[in-house]
């Protein structure tokens, strides 16, 4: 209870708002103190009553092993914890969609990692529900057969008609070679209530002789599940699959990947009008990503990317970022495309404080970017954050959302100030465009924090100033 109340006061005073005449954006930093490290994995909006639930995952400092917390953010900007997951025996997938929220209740799924000695079949799928109040609805397990004394990945849940949820994730077959690691795609089909319905399936698509490692899911337009995933060994191809009412599967759509040596894990997002969108590579340069829209007849509609930025690195003319990795892409209420993840830079950058510019590098900052319906580029930011010694700090964006009022919200992991040991999990809304106001413009080479908070009077508020908040001085 000390702890958390710690916590809670350290997040109101450290709770920073940007104001212009148009909105309110704002970067807000949870549970800074005390944490190994800390990240928002999953943002979901509750148009009810205009709150914001927060998936996090957190390491403190005084037990290295990351527990999960869900978060509920009133529309005054204030915090609620109302769910803790056990430390010990639950486990997140990174990847995928863990969380969802319909009528005012949140769904989750998770799954064991830790089997124990003494009974290796207590292990399972765990699948429950709670309400916005943190009240405990329903917590199930689903037992689950240990194979080579492991249990493999839960990535997500999705809720798909008939009033059901699947739980997909990966998996070993019973009837395979279980010293074999030849993971299928799994899931399991429940009612919303926890009645089993069937499963556990297991599924690869004929040609794939490697691994089927789905990696997002998402709701198909007759609101039954399509997952993708890449196949990078054989038939190197991108899948978006479709599990039908009678658990069968059908391949939606499958691209030949423009790279088979690019590592990121594929996203998926299905527009209103039926179209999938996914990231591809380009052939000759597996750093370079283009967001692809595919119709129902498995065409590509259009297959557009952004620019990266180009400097002098080591005395020659190069791109700046690489190694971009892409964690959400979602549709907004106008049919426009968003999309953010995390990238690598490596550039010259300027010190204040000492007036001069560093060669440095960072492998953990992100991006942001915005396609229109037709695949035009509206605009992109590459984010950077500087320690004070002018090295990146990490800046990481797990998952964005469009509010609302069309503003955006974005959400991650942000290292601490000065200190590269330490991260903590933050979310920040901006503006349609991606910034804080209207003058920063998608051609800037970085897009940063504001420098320098300052506390202001009102008439500045009106100049585009920034404001600190709560006012030590009066709040």
């Amino acid at each position: 209870m000390v702890i958390r109340t710690k916590w809670f006061l350290a997040l109101m005073l450290r709770t920073i708002f940007v104001l212009s005449i148009k909105a309110q954006y704002y970067v807000n930093s949870i549970f800074e103190d005390g944490l190994i490290q800390g990240k928002v994995r999953t943002i979901l909006e509750n148009n009810a009553d205009n709150s914001v639930l927060l998936k996090t995952g957190l390491i403190s400092m005084g037990a290295p092993t990351e527990i999960y917390k869900i978060f509920k953010l009133n529309n005054e900007n204030q915090f609620f914890n109302i769910k803790d997951f056990s430390k010990l025996d639950q486990f997140a997938g990174t990847f995928g969609r863990t969380m969802k929220l319909e009528n005012s209740i949140c769904y989750y799924s998770m799954r064991d990692v830790n089997i124990s000695i003494k009974n290796p079949d207590s292990v399972g799928w765990n699948y429950g529900s709670i309400d916005l109040n943190g009240n405990q609805i329903l917590d199930i397990k689903i037992p689950i057969k240990p194979v080579n004394g492991k249990v493999d990945l839960c990535y997500g849940l999705e809720l798909v008609k008939n009033n059901e949820v699947i739980l997909w994730g990966i998996g070993i077959p019973p009837d395979r070679d279980p010293s074999v690691n030849d993971p299928y795609i799994q899931w399991v089909r429940l009612k919303k209530d926890g009645t089993f319905v069937s499963g556990p399936h297991y599924y690869k698509p004929p040609s794939v002789t490697t691994w089927a490692q789905p990696t997002d899911a998402t709701l198909d337009i007759d609101s039954m599940m399509v997952m993708v995933y890449d196949s990078k060994n054989g038939g190197k191809e991108k899948y978006v699959l479709k599990i039908r009412e009678d658990d069968t599967v059908e391949t939606m759509a499958l691209l030949s990947l423009g790279h088979a040596d690019a590592n990121e894990n594929a996203k998926l997002c299905v527009t209103k009008d039926g179209h999938f969108m996914v990231v591809n590579y380009e052939p000759q340069k597996y750093e370079e990503r283009f967001l692809t829209r595919i119709n129902r007849e498995n065409q590509v509609v259009w297959s557009e990317s952004f620019d990266l930025p180009i400097g002098i690195v080591y005395g020659f003319n190069r791109t700046n970022v690489k190694n971009l990795f892409t964690n959400r892409i979602i549709e907004t209420s106008n049919g426009d495309i968003l999309m953010c993840g995390s990238n690598a830079v490596i550039d010259s950058f300027y010190i204040p404080k000492s007036n001069m510019k560093v060669l440095t590098s960072n492998s953990a900052s992100s991006f942001i970017a915005r396609f229109d319906k037709s695949g035009k580029l509206l605009w992109r930011h590459f984010l950077v954050d500087q320690h004070d010694d002018g090295k990146l700090n990490k800046f990481i964006l797990n998952d964005i959302t469009e509010m609302k009022d069309g503003s955006i919200l974005v959400g991650g992991e942000l290292g601490v100030k000065n200190d590269i040991n330490r991260s903590t999990p933050f979310y920040m809304k901006l503006g349609p465009n991606g910034c804080f106001d209207d003058r920063c413009s998608h051609v800037d080479k970085w897009w940063y924090f504001p420098e320098n908070i300052v506390s202001v009077s009102d008439p500045d508020i009106a100049d585009h100033k920034i404001v600190l908040y709560p006012n030590p001085g009066k709040d």
